[in-house]
């Protein structure tokens, strides 16, 4: 019984070693088979007598030496031996049938074991200093395009771990992408990123950059993303060489989760978390160029004599939806708002989907203190509406207002409302299509009401034009073909594709990123601001230091350059002598401070209800030490404990220090950038 369960044992071995990964284990097999017999037919000829009948041993070679040659080769039969030719031609055969059938099927199974290793992803590699990524959703390839020419990740090794198929994957590779495919050198493993061994077996420790992206059609992608986040964090503990970490997520929730961690102490990793949603949407709405001024969400227009605003209409309140909206509220803020007057020009932002009557609460449970302070309408039919203002103990002073259409961009009502949009002379007008599904969105965007798409010249577009931004998750054939061929739909303009060749990392923001945390970390501690360090390594010093939130701030704060030069320049061209200058500063600091308002607001923080507020200051600002040292404590307990702001306010409202602290800023912004 002992020794059918041990040939039993040896069986299974056998078979399951044929399947693996390791050449050698398959080759032990014949190896070890061949030299047990090579080593018992020398001991069978050793202990064989001598026979008369045969010849004697030619050139007196001993019988070892003769049966490795007859096991190894069938010419050296028949061989002058002492031993008999019946013994000879067994140890021919057995050796023919071992080396030929045997070792040689064995050594090709090992070849073909190994092809099929490496195409399903099981086969492993010795890395270091190089890019490791982990998933493979449709960011891939936009990765392998636009970082492939980075000079500082050129000629590095890429390793892309995935739970998905990865012969699938490197087929859809080669077969979409064969530009990205052949762009890098890079091996596709399969395995899960959240576990400790596969990690190990990637070189984690090793790699110089992390990417973190997850695989498509999860629904707990993020929940995953910073699982994998964290087993990477744990396999780091004892790394010495500081890594570049980018984590991918998709719902703000998430996001707004990671900022309010604390300041990372893991000083072998630096994080920064990507909302691909945000990136996407930032990517649309930021002009990369000065000539894309036709582009933008104000086309240029919104000066502080101007008596227009800025009208953004979303269709689909998905999470591309949600996020194009956030980012706007971020990047909307211009001169011409005048709190206090009886109709200030406020930017609108306008959501429509048949479920908006719901998201409504949703929004307003979510960011409870956004909503405390903004103007809500919401619209159910034609005839049906009902609309909020900013609750009185807080005050009435934030250059944002919402509202949601209940219905379909395709409803009549609805249609009526975009034609008014359309017709009004004082709203610059965009309407962006957010849906999951790309063919709705440009099957709805090419049926908007015929005032969308004025006839004028594509080349030279009025400002007033309305723009269409069209979300294509996938590729945007159809919608470019649409915008390029069709001189009627010059204005429509597709977003957030796959094989987008754009910079997923937003390299030059996020120097303008750096910068401004330099110029702030300089003001705070008091030094003076005289230049700006070109070595990068300066910055980064700095830049290490940060938390993730404090991280995402700078990154929204780089996001209103482009608005604040314009203002500059539009108000320097009217503006004359120090007097003037002092007016501009003044302005510009209004536009950085409302800005920063939106920016709490939207990771969540509250107000202060204004008679609390005015207290507060007042005590911080008291000639007694020991009451301004209770407000202090008291203010930390608002800010850390309850999650508000006292200084979320009208910008007149503000203590002297922190209006001087928003023209330092601003006056520092004009030198730098």
């Amino acid at each position: 019984m002992q020794t059918k369960l041990f040939f039993q044992r040896l069986l299974w071995r056998f078979d399951r070693s044929l399947l693996s990964s390791r050449a050698w284990t398959l080759l032990l097999w014949p190896l070890g088979l061949g030299l047990l017999l090579l080593l018992l037919f020398w001991l069978i000829g050793l202990l064989w007598p001598a026979s008369p009948l045969v010849f004697a041993t030619a050139g007196g070679q001993p019988r070892w030496v003769e049966t490795v040659a007859l096991f190894f080769s069938g010419a050296n039969f028949p061989l002058r031996s002492s031993l008999p030719l019946l013994f000879q031609f067994l140890i021919v055969l057995v050796g023919s049938v071992l080396v030929a059938a045997f070792f040689i099927a064995s050594v090709t199974l090992i070849l073909i074991n190994r092809r099929a290793h490496y195409r399903d992803g099981l086969s492993r590699y010795h890395f270091s200093d190089h890019v490791l990524i982990l998933g493979s959703g449709r960011t891939l390839p936009q990765l392998i395009n636009s970082l492939a020419t980075k000079p500082e990740l050129q000629g590095r090794p890429w390793v892309i771990l995935t739970s998905a198929d990865a012969a699938s994957l490197r087929d859809h590779l080669r077969s979409s992408y064969p530009q990205a495919y052949n762009a890098v050198p890079f091996v596709i493993y399969h395995g899960d990123s959240t576990d400790p061994a596969t990690l190990r077996s990637c070189q984690v420790e090793l790699a110089s950059t992390v990417i973190i992206i997850g695989e498509d059609n999860d629904p707990e992608n993020d929940q995953h993303n910073v699982a994998s986040w964290n087993a990477v964090r744990a396999q780091r503990s004892n790394a010495t060489q500081l890594a570049q970490c980018y984590l991918y997520i998709d719902r703000l929730i998430t996001g707004q989760t990671l900022r309010a961690l604390p300041q990372e102490s893991h000083t072998s990793l630096e994080t920064t978390v990507i909302n691909r949603f945000e990136a996407i949407a930032r990517r649309a709405l930021v002009s990369p160029d000065p000539d894309g001024a036709h582009h933008t969400l104000d086309r240029f227009l919104l000066m502080p004599d101007s008596t227009r605003f800025v009208h953004l209409v979303v269709v689909g309140m998905s999470p591309m939806g949600h996020a194009f909206a956030a980012t706007a509220a971020r990047l909307c803020h211009y001169p011409n708002f005048a709190p206090g007057t009886s109709r200030p020009l406020r930017t609108r932002i306008t959501f429509i989907d048949p479920l908006a009557d719901q998201q409504i609460d949703l929004f307003k449970a979510r960011y409870n203190g956004l909503f405390q302070l903004s103007h809500i309408t919401l619209r159910t039919d034609a005839n049906g509406w009902q609309s909020s203002r900013p609750d009185p103990a807080y005050g009435d002073f934030l250059d944002i207002e919402w509202e949601f259409l209940k219905g379909n961009a395709s409803s009549d009502w609805v249609r009526q409302q975009l034609r008014s949009y359309a017709l009004d002379e004082q709203q610059v007008v965009t309407v962006a299509f957010c849906s999951d599904d790309a063919s709705e969105n440009l099957s709805d965007a090419l049926s908007l009401p015929p005032l969308y798409y004025p006839i004028n010249d594509p080349d030279d577009p009025s400002a007033i034009t309305p723009l269409i931004f069209v979300y294509q998750p996938a590729n945007a054939v159809l919608a470019q073909a649409a915008q390029t061929e069709v001189p009627r739909y010059h204005n429509l303009i597709p977003f957030g594709m796959a094989d987008s060749t754009t910079d997923p990392f937003e390299a030059p923001l996020f120097l303008d990123a750096k910068r401004i945390n330099y110029i702030h970390h300089k003001i705070d501690s008091g030094k003076p601001l005289t230049t700006i360090p070109s070595e990068p390594q300066s910055l980064n010093n700095l830049w290490c230091q940060l938390s993730i939130a404090e991280k995402h701030r700078a990154l929204h704060a780089a996001t209103l350059l482009d608005s604040l030069t314009r203002c500059t320049q539009g108000l320097s061209d009217n503006l004359e002598a120090t007097a003037d200058n002092s007016t501009l500063t003044d302005t510009l600091a209004r536009i950085e401070h409302r800005r920063w308002n939106m920016e709490m607001l939207l990771d969540d923080f509250s107000p202060l209800p204004a008679a609390q507020r005015a207290l507060l200051n007042q005590a911080l600002a008291d000639n007694d030490a020991q009451t301004r040292q209770e407000a202090a404590i008291l203010n930390n307990r608002h800010t850390n404990l309850r999650h508000t702001l006292k200084d979320i306010a009208p910008f007149d409202d503000l203590p002297a220090d922190r209006i001087q602290h928003y023209r330092s800023i601003v006056e520092s912004y004009r030198r730098a950038f």
